[in-house]
C-alpha cells in the first residue's frame, strides 16, 4: 500500500504528541504494529505540484486542512491531559470552516448540574450575539472559524486554571497553524492572554493590533475584544466591541 508521506507523518507526529500528553511511552509489538511499520511511502511528483493551477491548490488545502482539523477534533474528545476531563460536559473543538478570521474565546460553561444545550461554542445567547456581530462586519460563517481556549465544556461551578490553559494550547497553537487566518480576534481576557502572552489588562490590550507568530513563523495580527457573556452581564460595553469590530472589518477590508 503506498500513501502519501507527508500525510503519513502528519497523522503519526499528531498520534504520538496525543499519546505523549496523555502518558504512553511504549507500544507492545503486535501484528498491527509491524503492519504500521512495514507501510511503502510515497513522495508525490513534484512536477505534478507545480502544475497545479492555483484555485485547484487552494481548494485542496482547504479539504486537507478540515481533515487535519477533524483529527484535532477526536484528539480532542479524547483528551485525559488535565483533570477537566473529568467535568467535560462534551468536547469543544471548534467549529468553522473558512480561515479568514479566526474568533478564540475562553471556555464554554453549562449550569452548575452540567446541563448545556449541544453544539454550543460560547454558549446559546452569546453563539447568537456573535453571529450578529460577524454579520454586522460582512463576515459570512464560511469565512470564519470559532473556537475556545479550553476544549471541555464543564459547569458553571468549575473554573480553568492556568494548568489547565497549558494543556490545551497545544491544541490552538496547531489549529492557527493549519489555518493561517488572515485575523485572529481574542474575546474574553483568557483567550487575550493565551494567545498573546502579555500581563496587560483587557482594557488596556483592546483597541489596537498585536502580532502572534504561529509555528512556521508567520506574524498575524490579533485583535483583543470582549466575551459575548461579559456583554451581556454589561452592555454598556457593546459600544467599545463595536468599535473594535470596526476596525477588524477595516483591517480586513484593507487586506483582502
Amino acid at each position: 500500500m503506498a500513501i502519501d508521506k507527508r500525510d503519513f507523518l502528519r497523522e503519526v507526529k499528531s498520534l504520538l504528541e496525543y499519546h505523549n500528553a496523555i502518558g504512553i511511552r511504549s507500544y507492545p509489538r503486535t501484528g498491527e504494529i509491524e503492519t504500521f511499520c512495514g507501510l511503502q511511502l510515497s513522495s508525490p511528483p513534484s512536477a505534478k505540484k507545480k502544475s497545479v493551477k492555483v484555485p485547484a491548490a487552494k481548494k485542496n488545502k482547504i479539504e486537507e486542512d478540515i481533515l487535519i482539523l477533524s483529527d484535532i477534533n477526536i484528539e480532542v474528545a479524547a483528551c485525559r491531559a488535565c483533570d477537566l476531563h473529568k467535568h467535560r460536559i462534551y468536547p469543544v473543538a471548534g467549529e468553522g470552516k473558512g480561515g479568514r478570521l479566526l474568533v478564540v474565546g475562553d471556555w464554554l460553561s453549562g449550569d452548575e448540574e452540567g446541563n448545556l444545550a449541544e453544539d454550543r461554542i460560547f454558549g446559546v445567547e452569546q453563539d447568537q450575539m456573535l453571529a450578529r456581530m460577524l454579520g454586522a462586519i460582512n463576515l459570512s460563517p464560511d469565512e470564519v472559524f470559532i473556537t475556545n481556549v479550553i476544549k471541555c465544556a464543564v459547569p458553571s461551578s468549575c473554573h480553568p486554571a492556568a494548568d489547565n490553559v497549558r494543556c490545551c494550547m497545544s491544541f490552538l497553537r496547531r489549529q492557527i497553524t493549519i489555518l493561517v487566518p488572515e485575523m485572529i480576534c481574542t474575546m474574553g481576557m483568557i483567550a487575550a492572554k493565551a494567545v498573546l502572552d502579555r500581563p496587560q489588562s483587557l482594557s488596556q490590550l483592546r483597541g489596537t493590533f498585536h502580532a502572534y507568530e504561529d509555528e512556521s513563523g508567520i506574524n498575524i495580527p490579533v485583535l483583543a475584544t470582549y466575551h459575548p457573556t461579559y456583554l451581556l452581564q454589561n452592555p454598556e460595553m457593546k459600544k467599545a466591541t463595536w468599535d473594535d469590530l470596526q476596525l477588524l472589518a477595516k483591517k480586513m477590508n484593507a487586506s483582502g
